[in-house]
């Protein structure tokens, strides 16, 4: 039999559960932000209005969060016999105060949980009540148990340090850590490691902790804009293909869309991508720099209403993307030259 590598499986289950989650994030932030953009934050405030009732169900959705991502990543680890106990884990790790954190534990502890008790073996006769049945509550129980009275207050009290150490983070320290998570945004533009950086900002957020998403958002933006002004400036540099992607990536930035510069990145990922990480990660530290706080998820231009000293996020978006398509443009100058200068040379022959 060939090892079982958990660290692979542990990546993927926490990847599933980001995947997963992000349509109740989008879904429940964006109904948010509509309601206060169109109605204004006091009218969002009065109980029984059309404004205050759209914003609660947005929050309802966005409470569904933990559960969600809990759940999906024991699925990863257990199929469809996970679902339940994992998302057990995701109530209890709210009701204990371990938020996104406890979620992700949680949702790790049900899917191990449930691999091993999937191992029992019992006739085929009876597959159908243990999966409707045994499996679900068996594994709520035990998983509860070890929440509840084993690691659910561990991990609420690292939860808060979490908390309190973010809050207290400023200055240069502050800046850094923004700049770490722009760096990420904008390495694979919706990939792993985009995830990690947005599962941060997201843990962040449940802690009522708006800085790391407002930087995340000013980076993820970058790669879009900074791409189009460079092939914009420069189209020599580039080929017919990637100036007509180069020309639609700005408009899915716009609404904070990172994914529309993968085509560009994929063509070219050695000049693209640290172009593009530098200039992340000069947005995110100006963002946090002039204390820019988006606790709305969903976070693009269309959110800067919402968002606390939006002209730090601004500035930081619009520096970040001079600065990437500075870089992208001297190293894809450099290329071009080299191949002129290579196909002058093989003419001259």
């Amino acid at each position: 039999m060939s090892k079982v590598n958990h660290g692979e499986l542990i990546r993927k289950a926490l990847m599933t559960g980001v995947s997963y989650v992000i349509p109740f994030v989008v879904a429940g932030g964006v109904l948010m932000t509509l309601s206060i953009m169109i109605w204004g934050v006091n009218a969002v405030k009065v109980e029984g209005t059309a404004p205050y009732i759209m914003k609660q169900y947005g929050a309802s959705i966005l409470g569904l969060m933990v559960p969600i991502i809990a759940g999906y990543i024991s699925y990863s680890l257990a199929d469809r016999p996970g679902l339940a106990p994992g998302m057990a884990a995701g109530l209890v790790a709210v009701q204990t105060g371990g938020g996104f954190l406890g979620g992700l534990v949680g949702g790790l502890i049900a899917g191990y949980v449930m691999m091993y008790i999937k191992k029992i073996k019992v006739n085929r006769t009876f597959m159908g009540v243990m999966n409707f049945l045994v499996y679900p509550i068996l594994g709520s129980l035990i998983v509860g148990i070890i929440m509840l009275f084993i690691i659910g207050k561990p991990i609420g009290a690292i939860n808060t340090a979490l908390t309190n150490w973010l809050k207290g983070l400023e200055g240069i320290n502050a800046m850094i850590l923004a700049a770490i998570i722009g760096a990420m945004a904008c390495f694979d533009m919706g990939g792993p490691v985009n995830k990690a950086a947005f599962t941060f900002s997201l843990a962040a957020i449940q802690a009522g902790i708006g800085e790391p998403y407002a930087a995340f958002t000013a980076a993820k933006m970058v790669p879009g804009f900074a791409l189009a002004l460079s092939a914009f400036v420069f189209p020599k540099f580039y080929t017919e293909d990637e100036q007509e992607a180069a020309k639609a990536s700005w408009i899915l930035a716009a609404a904070g869309i990172t994914e529309g510069a993968i085509p560009l990145a994929l063509a070219d990922p050695l000049t693209v991508i640290p172009s593009m990480m530098v200039g992340g990660a000069v947005a995110s530290a100006i963002a946090r720099w002039g204390g820019a706080s988006l606790l709305t998820l969903g976070g693009s231009l269309f959110t800067l209403p919402l968002t606390k000293n939006a002209w730090a996020l601004i500035l930081g978006l619009v520096v970040g993307t001079i600065v990437a398509a500075l870089v992208i443009s001297f190293l894809k100058g450099l290329k071009y030259r080299r191949k002129n200068t290579f196909k002058t040379a093989d003419g001259g022959n």
